[in-house]
C-alpha cells in the first residue's frame, strides 16, 4: 500500500494558504450568508403604569431595510413574510426604506404593504429617506396604508385604556419638531416614541417618554470577536449600537435592522426582526 507523503515545501505551501482560505471563507459568509440569516429577537419591556389591557402587548419592529441594488425587493418580501409570522399587535417601522435612488421607494413601500396587525402599521423617516426623497417616501408608505408619524402622535385604544405613540422626524436633518410631536401628550401616562436615531435618548425632550424604538446603527454591521465593532472608531452614533438600554426612567431599544449600507456585508451582527412584549412594571 502506497503512503501519501507531503514534502516540506508542500506542507509549508499549504500552511501559507490556510489564512487565505480562512479569509475567503469568512468573506463569503459575511457577504452571502449572514445578511440573510434573520434573528427574530424577543425582549420583554417593563413599563411603569402600563394600562392593564396593554399587558403582553406585542410590537414587531423593522428598521433600516435599505432596498437597493445590493438588497433586492425579493429579499424584502421574504423579510416581511418572516415578520408577519410573529403576529404582533402593532408593527412599527423606524426609517431608511431605500438607499440613494428614488426608484427604490415605491417597490419597498409595496413590499411593506403586506404587513398587517390589529393596531396597524406605523412609521417614521430616517436620514436616508431624506437623502432620497422624504415627501415621496411618505406618500408611498401612506398609499400602502402605513401611517407616517412625522412629528405627530396618536393614541392606541383598548376599551377605556390607551397607550400614547409618537413619532419624530430625523433630527440629523433638522426635521425634528418636539413641540408638535408631543402636542397633547400626557406626561404622566406611558408614551412610546419612534425615532430613527437612538441618540435622542440623551435629549432633554425625551425624558418623559417610557420607551424609544430606534434603528440607524445596523448594530455596527460588523462585530469582530474580542475587538468589537470597528465602526465605533469612526462615529459616535454607535454608543447605543444594539439592544436594550436605560437612562433614568427612559428605556431605549435599538434594532440592528435588516439591510446593509456601505459594505454589502454583515459579520457578527445578524439582521434583526425585533419583537417587544410590553409588561407592567411592579
Amino acid at each position: 500500500m502506497s503512503k501519501f507523503r507531503l514534502s516540506r515545501r508542500q506542507f509549508l505551501s499549504g500552511l501559507a494558504a490556510t489564512p487565505l482560505l480562512a479569509v475567503s471563507g469568512l468573506s463569503a459568509y459575511a457577504r452571502l450568508v449572514e445578511p440573510y440569516n434573520y434573528l427574530i429577537s424577543q425582549t420583554d419591556i417593563f413599563i411603569k403604569d402600563l394600562p392593564g389591557r396593554f399587558e403582553d402587548f406585542r410590537i414587531t419592529q423593522l428598521t433600516d431595510i435599505h432596498l437597493s441594488k445590493i438588497l433586492g425587493v425579493e429579499e424584502v418580501q421574504r423579510m416581511v413574510g418572516l415578520a408577519q409570522q410573529t403576529k404582533p399587535d402593532l408593527f412599527v417601522l423606524t426609517g431608511d426604506y431605500a438607499t440613494t435612488y428614488r426608484r427604490y421607494i415605491e417597490p419597498c413601500a409595496e413590499a411593506l404593504a403586506a404587513l398587517s396587525a390589529p393596531e396597524g402599521v406605523w412609521a417614521v423617516l430616517g436620514n436616508h429617506d431624506h437623502y432620497t426623497d422624504p415627501e415621496l417616501t411618505t406618500r408611498a408608505l401612506e398609499r400602502h396604508h402605513i401611517e407616517v408619524l412625522s412629528n405627530e402622535n396618536t393614541a392606541l385604544r383598548r376599551a377605556s385604556d390607551s397607550l400614547q405613540l409618537s413619532g419624530i422626524d430625523d433630527w440629523s436633518w433638522a426635521g425634528a419638531d418636539w413641540s408638535r410631536a408631543f402636542r397633547g401628550i400626557k406626561n404622566d401616562a406611558p408614551t412610546i416614541l419612534l425615532s430613527h436615531q437612538p441618540g435622542v435618548l440623551e435629549f432633554a425632550e425625551t425624558q418623559n417618554v417610557s420607551l424609544i424604538l430606534s434603528g440607524h446603527t445596523h448594530g455596527g454591521q460588523i462585530k469582530v470577536p474580542w475587538l468589537g465593532t470597528p465602526a465605533r472608531l469612526a462615529t459616535k452614533d454607535l454608543r447605543f449600537a444594539q439592544g436594550h438600554f436605560r437612562q433614568g426612567k427612559v428605556q431605549l431599544y435599538v434594532s440592528s435592522g435588516t439591510g446593509v449600507i456601505g459594505l454589502p456585508v454583515r459579520f457578527g451582527v445578524r439582521p434583526e426582526i425585533a419583537v417587544l412584549r410590553l409588561k407592567r412594571a411592579t
